[in-house]
């Protein structure tokens, strides 16, 4: 069967190589050759050679040609087919040099040359190629390494949301030992981080060996009804409760394993359950459901199982609490049950008299300080306690005296036997036994990790913090500079523009000086040369405002405003450049337009320089139209011109930083670079058409309405 499979494809290959056009072009390559190196046996002609006119009869140059399909061969089908066509080459050239050529010797030596020479070729072709290949597994290589990077930094993404939201439960846990009030803040959270539609804990009767709904959300009273009684091996929760082990339904009302359809009428589709476990035993289920299609990742399902254990322990430490709390009060008649539990616990727990002597302490506690449980009986709680630990245990046990509201659990720092701190999240209460008091109770759980965990992500949040207010500074920077460079590029139009009417100013004064000099001017005539005077420097101080409103370096300001307002200021400041260029200006400003949320002097600085740059683009003239209109949500501002336009190859870099065009006229480009980032700061975009020689045209598009503009600016 093999041998027949091999016979098929060696066939397969070879009618593939027969139908190459390639393979026919080196085929008739070597025929054309073949009739030139022997003309006399094949074209049946008088000459030795076909090319004896040129004073060539010992047919090296036919040698030669010999060598064009064989590198033609090398080059398109790799070096064996190279030396298999060298070797033809080869076939073709001996039989004259040994049978035909009068320069037996010359011949010889020119056919070994032509050899040689095809080798070189081949072994050429041959590093090429593998030199191509070795680039192509570079470049594959930096895409795995670039795949791993992307890979990497997504791991982290997840774990640091992952940390956030057990950080977030394990504050939860520890801030009370009543259940009711643990279960019910930590659905909600769960709830809130995992994005669900639905979430229900419940806890295992192991008397009854039942699971009973505790804490829920989002569910019908019928559905909590309907799950009374619920065996543990029955239905989806009663399944996890037996093996102890996660479920995901992708389509609860499907499943077979559905025992309750109470489940069917809530309409509860995807579904993902974990156990809730403490010192490896099932104490309950938390559940979560979607009413829709949902795929739950496998970091979700080992969260979901992580916050699970993390509920298990506090059921069970909440547990333990109650009935320790119970055996302080019953501590002789109960000692035994007392100290299975009291050993057991997994918080450090200690109990010290009145003056500080510790009388009990759990195994938990000798992990926590160093010392063994006899050393800690002889010892006092200033023994590990610093000093200003020691203030705060003598202000907490005065509020316990006086009956006063005490948070907790609250935070305070041990010293181990090694010398090392930890920091404890410690919860302590009064032991009265028959209304005397018989000394404290103190539970402890190690946070040194955590807290040192958050101390490093309150760090990044800081450096990230400082980067992103140097970044700001920046870009401000960068703005003021453009429009520095803008009103550079204004310099000589706006000179020219305040020269005007200075000039008219100062002829209306001489001819004024003149005829009073002489008395000989009426009154009327005298206030109507004060007129134009005063209209042409009013006119002169518009422009100077104008010139120091864009100038003007203020923090960005996010108020309502009317587009039609900035396109107009925006335009006065460059109407005369469009006059000196004999630019004809249309605007066709939408009087209808409603007002938006924006910064004036910013978009006053994107519209100034799209005026510029659409003017510079007209240096024999041209038409110029501004429009604004606004449609489905969107402000538009069209900037239209009839310049050089721009080409293909510049249309994608056109937002690059310091990419420019206008070096007559000193562009530095970062006029719409900036202009890009001002207006991706108003939630808006930039769209640019294009075409050589014909014109251009910038359209800006503004949302109507983004409640994070305001905020952000």
């Amino acid at each position: 069967m093999n041998t027949e499979h091999l016979d098929v494809h060696m066939i397969s290959r070879r009618l593939k190589i027969l139908s190459n056009p390639h393979f026919w072009a080196v085929v008739i390559i070597f025929a054309i050759v073949t009739a030139l190196h022997y003309p006399q046996q094949i074209l049946s002609t008088s000459s030795s050679s076909l090319f004896s006119f040129l004073g060539l009869s010992r047919h090296a140059l036919e040698r030669i040609l010999l060598l064009v399909p064989v590198s033609y061969a090398a080059f398109v089908f790799g070096t064996t087919a190279g030396f298999v066509s060298l070797a033809v080459a080869s076939v073709i050239m001996l039989p004259r040099v040994f049978l035909i050529s009068e320069y037996f010797p010359d011949a010889l030596l020119e056919t070994i040359a032509v050899i040689l020479i095809g080798v070189l070729i081949n072994l050429w072709f041959d590093r090429s190629r593998k030199e191509k290949e070795r680039r192509q597994q570079m470049l594959s290589e930096l895409a795995v390494t670039d795949q791993e990077l992307e890979s990497a930094y997504q791991v982290t993404k997840r774990n640091e949301k992952r940390l956030s939201a057990l950080n977030e439960i394990s504050a939860i846990v520890s801030q009370s030992l009543e259940l009711e009030d643990i279960l019910s803040a930590v659905v909600d959270k769960v709830k809130q981080v995992m994005g669900l539609d639905i979430a229900l804990i419940f806890l295992l009767e192991e008397d009854k060996q039942e699971l009973k709904l505790i804490t829920h959300r989002e569910v019908s009273e019928d559905f909590v009804a309907g799950l009374k009684g619920l065996k543990v091996g029955e239905g989806f929760n009663g399944r996890v409760a037996q093996t102890g082990e996660p479920l995901v339904i992708e389509d609860a009302a499907q499943d077979p394993r559905l025992t309750r359809e109470t489940v069917k009428r809530e309409g509860m589709r995807a579904e993902v359950i974990v156990p809730l476990k403490a010192k490896g035993k099932v104490v309950g289920t938390l559940a979560g459901a979607m009413r829709e299609s949902r795929q739950f990742l496998s970091e979700e399902v080992e969260l979901l199982t992580t916050i699970g254990s993390q509920i298990g322990m506090a059921i069970e430490n909440t547990r333990l609490y109650q009935r320790e709390h119970l055996a302080a009060q019953q501590a002789v008649a109960s000692e035994r049950q007392y100290r299975e539990i009291f050993e057991d616990a997994h918080d450090a727990i200690w109990i010290h008299d009145s003056h500080g002597n510790i009388i009990a302490a759990n195994k938990a506690t000798e992990e926590l300080t160093g010392y063994s449980s006899k050393e800690l009986l002889k010892m006092n709680v200033r023994n590990f306690l610093a000093e200003e630990g020691l203030s705060l245990a003598r202000g907490i046990r005065r509020k316990l005296f006086l009956s006063e509201t005490v948070e907790q659990p609250y935070e305070q720092r041990l010293i181990r036997r090694d010398g090392a701190e930890k920091i404890v999240k410690l919860t302590t209460n009064l032991i009265r036994e028959d209304d005397r008091l018989r000394g404290f109770q103190n539970i402890a759980r190690d946070v040194t990790k955590e807290k040192e965990m958050q101390g490093k992500l309150s760090a990044a949040y800081r450096e990230l913090s400082e980067s992103h207010q140097r970044l700001k500074e920046s870009q401000e920077q960068l703005i003021q500079a453009e429009k520095l460079t803008s009103l550079g590029q204004l310099a000589a139009s706006i000179a020219h523009e305040v020269n005007n009417p200075l000039s008219g100013v100062l002829a209306y004064t001489q001819l004024l000086a003149k005829k009073i000099g002489g008395d000989s001017i009426p009154k009327e005539v005298a206030l109507g040369y004060l007129s134009k005077m005063e209209a042409e420097l009013t006119r002169s101080t518009k422009l100077i405002r104008s010139l120091l409103d864009f100038a003007r370096q203020s923090p960005p300001e996010f108020r309502q405003l009317n587009l039609n307002d900035v396109v107009s200021r925006a335009f006065d400041l460059a109407a005369h450049s469009a006059e000196l260029q004999h630019v004809q200006v249309i605007k066709e400003l939408d009087p209808s337009l409603p007002n938006l949320m924006a910064d004036f002097d910013q978009l006053y600085q994107v519209c100034t320089n799209l005026f510029l740059n659409a003017i510079q683009a007209m240096p024999q003239g041209g038409k110029l139209t501004i429009r604004t209109s606004v449609n489905d949500g969107q402000l538009k501002i069209e900037v239209q011109d009839t310049g050089c336009g721009i080409s293909p190859e510049n249309m994608r870099k056109l937002f690059t930083p310091f990419f420019t065009t206008k070096h007559e006229v000193k562009g530095v480009g970062l006029g719409l670079a900036i202009s890009y980032g001002i207006i991706q700061r108003h939630h808006g975009r930039i769209e640019v058409q294009s075409k050589k020689g014909e014109g251009t045209t910038f359209t800006i598009c503004l949302p109507l309405h983004h409640e994070e503009s305001a905020e952000k600016g």
